[in-house]
């Protein structure tokens, strides 16, 4: 399909650094993406557009991101990752030694923020684990 090949790899590109923006900044992307979607299928500008990205099996810029975090994670978890990303994540079984649940999950470490963006972005990578990442890549 032209759409992966003219739009998909552009909302692809480094969304892993920019997915977490704030909502006034993912919006124009957001309207764009929805817009060469109604623009390719034909629709009227009026309709919903979540059965559009139902039919055409593509997943919505927050998706893209939520997948793309996950690879890097798994990519990270198997270290498959280049030796300068080693410091990006840490597993919580590493900063303390208390046999917890959230632990032994394999789940990893984020450092507390203040900032609104920071308390997004650690609000999403909070929420991937070893399973969901490797559930999410397998679908």
């Amino acid at each position: 399909m032209l759409y992966f090949s003219l739009v998909h790899c552009h909302l692809k590109y480094c969304i892993v650094s920019w997915g977490t923006a704030t909502n006034s900044v993912m919006q124009p992307p957001e309207v764009v993406h929805n817009n060469i979607l109604r623009t390719i299928t034909y629709i009227n500008y009026r309709c919903h557009i979540t059965p559009v990205y139902k039919s055409l099996n593509i997943l919505k810029l927050h998706d893209i991101y939520k997948l793309e975090l996950a690879e890097l994670l798994h990519q990270f978890h198997d270290e498959m990752l280049p030796t300068s990303f080693k410091d990006l994540f840490q597993k919580t079984a590493e900063v303390h030694c208390h046999n917890t649940r959230y632990a032994t999950n394999q789940n990893y470490f984020i450092q507390n923020v203040s900032t609104n963006a920071g308390k997004k972005k650690q609000f999403l990578s909070r929420n991937y684990t070893l399973g969901k990442c490797r559930s999410t890549i397998q679908r």
